[in-house]
């Protein structure tokens, strides 16, 4: 402010030099520094430091008074096809929109908030809802078209970092909430967005959790390095509240201590017990860990490692395996029911090189190529199956894949990729957006070409992508029990079955972001 008055008096002397008189000149001085000695008590008691203080303390409080929106919208269509080893083929053409509404919030430097609804919906009403609760399981209910389009939560979580930990140089972070676990590192190249919490080739799944992760770094002088927790719930075992307290119905042919409506016996189920445990169940838990010991931004490798515990899925129940469902005289269905039936190991490896050499090319600096080595274990718990076996069994899969700037049209890029899944090999992969059944899931080989262009920025975007899935064994989409055991495709037990041999899905999408 003194600054500007000085040489504002400069400027008005120096413009009346050649047009007043030494008279009019010292009478305008005068009147010059009465101005200047006002402007000065105007100002007394100002604090430049305190106005800039006070000045960001308004505008942090006007941002952070208001929760950040995104809009990610995205209009597809695929094409799918399925062919079994007895050669029926079977073909559909689905139109799906998908709206993801983000929101973040920051009231302080060091915690935030993020959320984001998700809306997935087929065209239209779908015709045949049988089956639907699996398609509400909630490993995938953002991730699958549902009937309604109902607006669900996909992630909530707080988000809190740390400078140091326990005096350590050690920047940290802690995490809880519904977790952001699905298009994680690889998986999410082709998904054309940034990378997620967990190693996409093993872990694509929704649940509810907690992280924290320590960045090694600084003590350790390796570029890159750090350790993540994480710990989740894939299903609680607490019963529904008012669950077990619903009257029902059953027939009777001979009620006898209780009131007859009817040729039916009333009986209340249940004693009144809200959120008690479901009988027969326990939660299923995951917790586990990624440890990246090296990544200078260029080059990296990546690790996680977990057991999850008490995992379900379909056993069949070989008392009723027979049954004649439309009363033909033929048994032609599997009874069976679903339950618990043990834990599983994971772990995998990936190497990542984001971009190839040093100043070679253009489009090798900006190429990326990874290949990551997977392996799950089964532990089925008192004499259950998993997988259809009761002995502990080991599944590997590999993943390898390139993209890089489309050399022929401008602002695009080009993937392939490749997936190879071993008899047992069963991955955490449920929610992975391919309508045709997850490619990391493959029990035999599964390749995949894209092709994504902005069409406006990365706020308009398109894709094209064909993923073409060939079948060594069944059971590939399956959970944890004897709906997973791999049968051979091309055998006997497969033809009688008609399993599935090849699936492909050809999508094609536009994708607005904001």
């Amino acid at each position: 402010m003194r600054k500007f008055i000085a040489l504002s008096a400069a400027a008005a002397v120096a413009a009346s030099v050649g047009f007043a008189s030494d008279a009019d000149l010292k009478a305008e001085l005068e009147a010059l520094k009465k101005e200047v000695a006002a402007l000065k008590k105007q100002t007394k008691g100002l604090n430049a430091k305190r106005l800039k203080k006070q000045m960001s303390q308004l505008k942090a409080a006007a941002l952070n008074d208001n929760i950040k929106w995104s809009v990610d919208f995205r209009t597809a269509y695929d094409v799918i096809g399925y062919k079994d080893i007895n050669d029926n083929s079977s073909w559909n053409q689905i139109f799906t929109n998908r709206l993801w509404l983000g929101m973040g919030y920051a009231p302080t430097n060091n915690v935030v908030f993020k959320g984001l609804i998700s809306y997935y919906k087929a065209y239209g009403q779908m015709t045949n809802t049988f089956g639907a609760n699996f398609n509400y399981f909630d490993w995938v209910v953002n991730e699958t078209p549902n009937p309604n389009g109902e607006l669900r939560v996909k992630e909530a979580y707080w988000l809190y970092f740390g400078d140091s930990f326990l005096g350590a140089d050690i920047p940290w972070t802690a995490s809880l909430g519904r977790r952001p676990a699905t298009d994680g590192l690889l998986a999410s190249y082709r998904e054309d967005q940034n990378p997620k919490s967990p190693l996409g080739h093993i872990i694509n799944t929704e649940f509810d959790g907690a992280s924290f992760k320590f960045d090694l770094s600084n003590v350790t002088g390796v570029s890159g390095m750090y350790f993540k927790l994480c710990m989740g719930r894939g299903m609680t075992n607490a019963s529904v509240r008012y669950a077990g307290i619903t009257p029902a119905f059953v027939y009777a042919a001979n009620p006898s201590n209780a009131a007859a409506l009817n040729g039916q016996q009333l009986v209340v189920s249940g004693n009144g017990t809200d959120y008690n445990k479901v009988p027969g169940y326990e939660a299923t838990d995951l917790a586990g860990f990624i440890f990246v010991p090296y990544d200078d931004g260029q080059y990296s490798v990546h690790t996680t490692a977990f057991k999850a515990l008490n995992l379900p899925g379909i056993v069949l129940n070989s008392q009723t395996a027979n049954v004649d469902t439309d009363g033909d005289g033929n048994n032609d269905a599997i009874a069976g029911s679903f339950k618990q039936v043990g834990d599983m190991y994971g772990a995998a490896i990936s190497l990542l090189a984001q971009g190839v050499g040093d100043g070679i090319s253009d489009m090798l600096d900006d190429t990326n190529l990874f290949v990551s080595f997977a392996a799950s274990k089964t532990d089925p718990q008192d004499g259950n199956r998993m997988l259809g076996s009761a002995d502990k069994k080991t599944g590997t899969s590999i993943y390898a894949g390139a993209n890089w700037p489309c050399q022929l049209i401008e602002n695009a890029r080009v993937g392939v990729e490749y997936n190879h899944g071993s008899q047992y090999w069963r991955s955490f992969t449920y929610a992975e957006d391919t309508l045709a059944g997850s490619k990391l899931a493959t029990r035999g080989d599964a390749y995949e070409i894209w092709f994504n262009k902005e069409l406006v920025g990365k706020t308009l975007t398109a894709q094209v992508r064909y993923t073409y899935m060939d079948y060594k064994y069944t059971g590939s989409n399956g959970f944890f029990a004897d709906g997973g055991t791999p049968v051979e495709v091309d055998s006997v037990q497969g033809r009688m079955m008609n399993a599935i041999d090849k699936a492909q899905d050809i999508r094609l999408y536009i994708r607005y972001r904001y």
